[in-house]
């Protein structure tokens, strides 16, 4: 089991590091409370408000801490090696929710080069 985006299970309306405190707290309490595998899922930000012109919005949601948050999925199934080398990430292409990993004008490669210094460059 996982998640499939912050918004549904957090008040995303917040700081990001604040965000990813109560996603780490949420990782813990449902591998205790179901007997199915937990995989941690990170979110990369939010706000929908292009979309629908009001918004929880997600601040301060950088490729730095969105590499952090990655970092911390990957040392919790770290510590867990019965359990799939498996994280979701939300997403690749949510731009009317602010929540994509493809380039832009702002961060450029920003968020793609977390993933890759999580996953490829420190995974060596």
């Amino acid at each position: 089991m996982s998640h499939y985006q912050f918004c549904h299970f957090i008040n995303v309306d917040d700081d990001y590091a604040n965000i990813l405190e109560q996603a780490y707290r949420e990782w813990e309490k449902l591998e205790q409370e179901f007997t199915i595998p937990y995989y941690p899922h990170v979110s990369i930000g939010w706000d929908n408000s292009p979309r629908t012109g009001r918004s929880a919005v997600a601040r301060d949601n950088t490729p730095e801490r969105f590499e952090q948050a990655l970092r911390k999925a990957k040392a919790y199934l770290d510590a867990r090696p019965h359990l799939q080398p498996l994280i979701t990430i939300n997403s690749w292409n949510e731009w009317t929710e602010t929540s994509y990993l493809q380039p832009d004008n702002v961060y450029g490669y920003g968020y793609l080069d977390a993933v890759k210094k999580i996953f490829v460059e420190d995974g060596k």
